[in-house]
């Protein structure tokens, strides 16, 4: 398997244009829930090192749940401001010795399925601290006329307070890779604290006027190909 953390060394194609932020999502499958746990240890003990703490991208380990056919069920989300400092975060922790050592631990212990990665386009922050997030994965034939439905439906939330009812929401273009939905061109995330705040978010924002107007707008442009339940397990130089 190859290197969990920075497989990606030089980056210097037609994503540099982009001044986005960046996510890579590495997806693992764990045979033994207990390496889980394993995991979360040996990272936290690695975050304790400045060599890790002085790394520039947020990461996050999440427990993909109630994601249908995936045979993933542990991710480690990275995410950069943009190109420019994944690609020198990725040249710093290139066979650097303590990456070395904490992945000839965890590799073990992991089967890697997937990676993915995303230019985000819009994103909001909304009240309190993500715990769980849902994340749609689209098929979108038309990318600006969907971009300026979503934007709308977020200003509005905005505007009448509705942002409140999630921690964060964003839309992102797969730029490479993925995971079992091949035809997919976008993801769309919403973060709550827990499982009630996503589920009572959800529900008042499927019935408001706002997402009936965005709803009407995009029909026929998008298709959810599935929809998956994260939740939070850690998160290290946030």
């Amino acid at each position: 398997m190859k290197n969990i953390f920075y497989s990606f060394i030089l980056l210097g194609f037609s994503l540099s244009s982009y001044s986005q932020g960046i996510t890579s999502i590495y997806s693992l499958e764990v045979e033994d829930p207990s390496d889980i746990q394993t995991i979360i240890v040996e990272m936290t003990k690695h975050f304790e090192t400045d060599f890790a703490k002085a790394g520039s991208s947020t990461i996050e380990i999440v427990d993909e749940h109630f994601n249908g056919i995936e045979e993933s069920n542990l991710s480690f989300v990275y995410k950069f401001k943009d190109v420019q400092e994944m690609q020198d975060e990725y040249a710093r922790a290139n066979g650097s010795e303590e990456f070395r050592k904490i992945n000839e631990i965890i590799q073990p212990l992991v089967e890697e399925n997937s990676q993915t990665l995303l230019r985000n386009i819009i994103g909001g922050k909304g009240m309190g601290k993500t715990g769980v997030t849902m994340v749609f994965i689209l098929k979108v034939k038309n990318p600006s006329s969907y971009l300026n439905a979503y934007k709308e439906l977020t200003d509005k939330m905005e505007e009448n307070g509705k942002s409140k009812l999630f921690t964060e929401y964003g839309l992102s273009e797969i730029f490479s890779g993925g995971q079992q939905d091949s035809g997919a061109t976008h993801h769309a995330i919403i973060g709550a604290t827990d499982m009630v705040g996503l589920v009572n978010g959800l529900d008042e924002l499927f019935s408001s006027k706002e997402f009936q107007v965005f709803a009407s707008k995009v029909a026929g442009n998008r298709e959810i190909l599935s929809r998956k339940t994260v939740f939070r397990l850690a998160i290290f130089n946030e």
